[in-house]
């Protein structure tokens, strides 16, 4: 059978009135229920599919050989935080281990844990209480999350501070190391992880301690980036591979790089073949209470969370719709939000940008949906395959999916960084498409950085680009194309948000003069530069969704919705 991709949120108990904050967005890969699964467990303040896709590629290879995975966001972030619940250490654990439950439920019962950044710790726990198999770290800064706990006066100072974006971290280097062991890789503006639980964080270093501490000759293999987590694995007694990276301008840290990510890739998919060729042991762990599945669940103000899912192109794409409460008489809203992010982007995105604009847009009475394109987070097909024409083939078919579920007959697209791109075909080529917001809009490539590699993936040819494939197709594709006039000829009102730290770049001030030319454009300027700040990002995503509120109280343009670009 062919694996079955779908999206769910899952509950630790049954669903009841009041129970819902315990909700878990998870992404299943079902192939075959005779195999085993493997659970994946990410970093803190990072999507489950992370911000450059390691997670989201293993999960597809680990599938294509024919085993069953499970993906999920931890409580508190990504879209697990859409019901509003904190993240805490005991909500943390449990989602763990009721992952842990769903995955023995779907497959042999066999199941092995892989972590990465805070996911490492769960691992580490769930490998000490028998709960799987064997399990691998990715990479875990043993010695910086256990730093934290010989310094308690420093951890008892950070748990007081409560939710906190990773850009506020920095002043303290215990913290900020910290910070990047948890969320798996180092702090680099602009693209931070999301704002973090300082509370959780100080608890992990605690936690650390213990769980790093009592693996002695576990199933378990370390993948080592330095030479701390190399030395860790050979006095516990644990299988490592290491990996090397010489950081530069580039590629800052292995993360951005192919060679050490393809390592790393190979490290997981070997261990996990070795591991499961060996015969089940004689009694599996027993699995837990079978935790609840649901497709919709409530959000913190009477809104709605729902797992929204199409096709386009033949391939499954998923995406969570994020809608206020129920207009008198069912009738769709007035107009709904599209998120669109940049290259490579997720629906979550740097920041958590993506679930921060759902919840303001629901507290505005505008329904916000995100998505995954083919090949980008966690929807089918490849990132190599990517391009700006096949990406609004995708954002079609979310409309007409939108359009055919009631939830809206207008739609304004907001585009982040490139993604201001694809706003600006969609304005001009989609008539359902009545506003534009581009925040922080790259509408051209610089050729700015190293002479690209090439090599055939995929069936194509592609350059190297932030540790993925990016397809010669994409910059062909987008070559020529003038998004300023597509923009202006499409006629819809435009919203252009930048940070004040980047307006004094050349392609700004020529975006800058170019808004002041149209009266149906606005503008507006926030804290950071490009990608924002936190506190930027708080004001972009209120000045966006009262924008797109006020825009949806306007009247139907006169062009019938349906018909083609030219009938504006």
């Amino acid at each position: 059978m062919g694996t079955q991709l779908s999206q769910f949120f899952l509950a630790p108990r049954p669903l009841t009135e009041g129970t819902h904050e315990a909700t878990t967005c998870v992404v299943q890969h079902r192939t075959d229920p005779a195999a085993p699964t493997v659970v994946l467990l990410s970093g803190l303040g990072v999507g489950m599919s992370e911000p450059r896709y390691l997670w989201a590629v293993l999960a597809r290879e680990l599938a294509g050989q024919g085993l069953n995975v499970l993906q999920y966001d931890h409580p508190g972030q990504g879209d697990s935080s859409l019901t509003g619940r904190l993240a805490t250490p005991d909500s943390v654990r449990t989602a763990a281990y009721s992952a842990v439950a769903q995955a023995r439920r779907i497959g042999s019962g066999r199941v092995v844990t892989v972590g990465y950044g805070l996911g490492n710790l769960l691992v580490a726990e769930l490998l000490r209480s028998g709960e799987t198999e064997a399990g691998v770290l990715v990479c875990p800064g043993t010695d910086r999350c256990r730093a934290g706990a010989h310094q308690p006066e420093a951890m008892t100072a950070l748990a007081r501070r409560g939710r906190v974006a990773p850009d506020e971290l920095q002043d303290d280097d215990t913290v900020a190391a910290l910070l990047d062991a948890m969320v798996g890789e180092p702090y680099q503006p602009p693209q931070p992880a999301g704002p973090v639980d300082a509370a959780l964080l100080a608890a992990a270093a605690v936690a650390a301690e213990e769980a790093f501490t009592g693996l002695r000759d576990a199933r378990a293999l370390v993948v080592a980036a330095d030479r701390e987590d190399r030395d860790y694995a050979r006095r516990t007694g644990l299988a490592v591979r290491e990996i090397r990276h010489e950081p530069t301008k580039w590629a800052p840290s292995w993360h951005w790089s192919y060679e050490p990510r393809r390592a790393v890739l190979d490290a997981v998919l070997g261990f996990v073949r070795e591991m499961l060729a060996d015969p089940a042991p004689r009694e599996l762990p027993k699995s837990g209470p079978s935790p609840a599945v649901t497709e919709t669940v409530p959000g913190p103000r009477g809104d709605r969370i729902s797992s929204l899912n199409f096709t386009s192109g033949g391939e499954h794409l998923l995406g969570i719709l994020h809608e206020p409460g129920p207009r008198p008489g069912g009738a769709p809203q007035p107009v709904c939000l599209i998120y669109e992010p940049g290259n490579p982007g997720q629906r979550v995105d740097i920041h958590e940008c993506g679930p921060a604009l759902a919840h303001a847009g629901a507290a505005h009475g505008v329904p916000v949906f995100r998505y995954d394109s083919r090949g980008m987070g966690v929807s089918d097909g490849s990132f190599t395959h990517s391009t700006w024409s096949r990406r609004l083939e995708d954002l079609t078919a979310a409309v007409a999916r939108l359009r055919s579920a009631g939830v809206a007959e207008r739609f304004v697209v907001v585009g982040n960084s490139a993604g201001a791109r694809l706003a600006a075909m969609a304005a001009h080529a989609l008539p359902e498409v009545t506003g534009a917001v581009l925040w922080g809009p790259i509408l051209s490539e610089d050729g700015e950085g190293p002479t690209p590699r090439l090599r055939r993936v995929d069936g194509t040819l592609a350059a190297e680009w932030c540790g993925l494939w990016q397809g010669v197709a994409y910059n062909r594709d987008d070559r020529g194309r003038d998004y300023p006039r597509l923009l202006h000829d499409s006629a819809v009102p435009v919203l252009v948000v930048y940070g004040y730290d980047e307006t004094g770049e050349d392609h700004v001030r020529t975006m800058l003069a170019e808004t002041a030319r149209h009266p149906m454009w606005e503008l507006s300027v926030v804290h950071g530069s490009h990608g924002f700040s936190s506190r930027g990002l708080a004001e972009a995503v209120r000045t966006t969704t009262g924008w797109a509120a006020a825009l949806g109280e306007r009247s139907l343009p006169e062009a019938s919705l349906g018909g083609s670009a030219h009938d504006r």
